[in-house]
This record gives C-alpha cells, structure tokens and sequence, in this order.
C-alpha cells in the first residue's frame, strides 16, 4: 500500500503545471505574419521587458509603451497597453508591436528563446538580452 500511495503521489506532482517565469528583456530577432511572410531582424528594433509583476514595456526605435501582461501555462495577453507615440518608429517596428497586441494567444520558452503565436501563423520570436 505504501508503495502504491509513493506512485501515486509522483504521478501527481509530475503532472502540474506550473507557470515558466518569463520576465526578463528580449530582443525581436524575427516573425511571421501570415502564410510564408518571415520578416527577419533588418532594420527593426523592438525589445520588452517583462517584469514578475506582471508589467509590459515595449521598447521601439524610438518610443515606448507600457502595459501589463498575463500568462498562464502556455496563454499569453497584453493588457492596458499605452503608447508614448508611434509617428516616427519603423513601419515593421511597429507591425510587431501590433501582433503581439492583436494576434498573440501563446507563448513557449526555450533557454534563451522566447516564441509568441497567435491566430493566422503569426509568430514571434525574440533572444534574451544579455
């Protein structure tokens, strides 16, 4: 019997998920706005930073916009979000910030690697600052 309850108890604690901490600064390398449309980093700049309370910043060529984020085990939203300006940031600078806003549902971490997707294959991925 002891033996049944150690397995059983194992059996449930791998099966929590829990949520990946993913605050930190990363840096835009590439993304995918729809079928076989890559954008790869030429150009644009776009770093956030999330923080463990839950705090967005968009960091842009030029302006900034903050906001807040939820996640959970693989859901990812950006909330409240506020822009200095856009007038004078990259047009692609620009239309990541707009997935992210308007496309992104998930979002999967690997090491250095932070992909965010969402509805019509958009895709995101940025690398840890370091």
């Amino acid at each position: 019997m002891r033996f049944f309850f150690v397995i059983v108890t194992i059996v449930l604690l791998s099966c929590q998920k829990n949520d990946v901490d993913i605050s930190n600064e990363w840096r835009l390398t590439s993304y995918v706005k729809g079928p076989g449309e890559m954008v790869k980093n030429s150009g644009f700049y776009l770093k956030i930073k999330l923080t463990k309370d839950k705090n967005f910043t968009a960091f842009l060529n030029i302006n900034e916009c903050i906001g807040n984020y939820t996640n959970g085990v693989k859901n990812f939203k950006i909330t409240n979000l506020n822009c200095d300006s856009l007038c004078c940031d990259s047009s692609l600078s620009r239309e990541a910030l707009n997935l992210i806003m308007d496309s992104v549902e998930t979002y999967a971490i690997n090491g250095n690697v932070l992909k965010l997707s969402g509805s019509s294959f958009t895709k995101l991925e940025f690398n840890i600052v370091q």
